[in-house]
């Protein structure tokens, strides 16, 4: 009976996985003389009033050489992410960004910690000991994300088909929100930044 239960499940997510899309699509910047290079990173996630599942990624932020590695990470709630010292010093990673605040203590170079965030929102990390390392997490509320390149080219793959709010975030640019229909296929898509954007 387990065994039906188990392989008909299987059946189910295959099923599934073989319906999903993926969102393909281009930022482009309407500042005249402007580069979106100059506002990156950008964030690009979708949202669904359904409730939808999505396998949990990990992710890392790295201490190396007393910065962070890389300065910016996106990841989606629910994800852990490892925060491995690999430098031959001590570091103390925390954030007051409530509500997604932590403090990971002192620990040595070769030991890692990890902090899961269950809330969207933009984290701001630091180190207690070196004021000169900071670095910028973004938790989007959602699995489906994606940061843009530095041509504004995104991808966001294995996509449920289904009706989506696609929304933008950036720290120098304003958000945008727009609905759309992903299908089993791929979905193009292009936006458009800045003051002379589309609500």
């Amino acid at each position: 009976m387990r065994l039906a239960w188990a392989a008909a499940l299987g059946v189910a997510l295959a099923a599934q996985a073989a319906q999903a899309g993926d969102l393909r699509g281009r930022l482009v910047l309407d500042l005249p003389g402007a580069q979106l290079a100059d506002f990156a990173p950008v964030v690009v996630y979708l949202e669904s009033g359904a409730p939808r599942r999505a396998p949990r990624r990990g992710a890392a932020l790295r201490q190396r050489e007393a910065q962070f590695a890389p300065a910016f990470l996106a990841v989606g709630t629910g994800d852990p992410v490892a925060m491995p010292n690999e430098d031959d010093i001590f570091h103390n990673v925390f954030s007051f960004s409530a509500p997604n605040d932590f403090d990971l203590g002192l620990y040595p170079g070769g030991e890692s910690r990890s902090v899961t965030f269950h809330h969207a929102g933009v984290v701001k990390v630091y180190c207690s000991i070196h004021e000169a390392m900071s670095a910028t997490i973004f938790v989007a509320p959602t699995p489906w994300y994606a940061v843009a390149g530095a041509d504004g080219r995104f991808a966001i793959e294995g996509v449920p088909p289904g009706r989506y709010r696609v929304r933008t975030w950036a720290e120098k640019l304003p958000p945008t929100a727009r609905e759309l229909q992903v299908g089993s296929g791929v979905t193009s898509l292009e936006i458009r930044l800045g003051e002379a954007a589309a609500p």
